[in-house]
């Protein structure tokens, strides 16, 4: 843990080497959200359900890479975006089979990006939690 001013940042310095940190899996997840803004102009989802599909996608997108990058810049704090991330990433997983797409490659697109943000952004959410029981339990530097 390093010690910057006022605040104690967990996510650099030595304590931090070869250690998973909260950055990586929200960075990962912001680059799952730029494929997710653009497969829909890609691969022409805009031919299902009257661009039902092409909205959703791009909607979510744009959610997912703000809060990813939020969390990528300062992944101590916000862990809530990363939850919101999850959430997300769980309704691309259910939004072909809710919304009834037709087109494989939206299932697809949809399923995979899914499963991505679930996993990355609940590691991530994992982490930062995890990582502040730990720092709350240790004793002050």
């Amino acid at each position: 843990m390093v010690t910057r001013g006022a605040g104690q940042h967990f996510w650099i310095g030595p304590g931090t080497e070869g250690a998973l940190t909260p950055s990586l899996p929200s960075s990962l997840a912001f680059v799952a959200a730029l494929w997710l803004g653009f497969a829909p102009y890609v691969l022409h989802f805009s031919q299902v359900r009257g661009g039902l599909a092409n909205g959703i996608d791009v909607a979510v997108a744009l959610v997912v890479a703000v809060l990813a990058l939020i969390r990528t810049v300062v992944p101590r704090d916000f862990p809530a975006f990363s939850v919101v991330n999850a959430a997300l990433g769980l309704w691309l997983v259910a939004a072909p089979f809710v919304l009834g797409y037709t087109r494989a490659r939206i299932v697809v697109v949809d399923l995979v990006v899914g499963v991505l943000l679930l996993t990355l952004s609940g590691l991530s959410a994992a982490l930062t939690y995890r990582q502040r029981k730990v720092q709350i339990g240790s004793p002050s530097v």
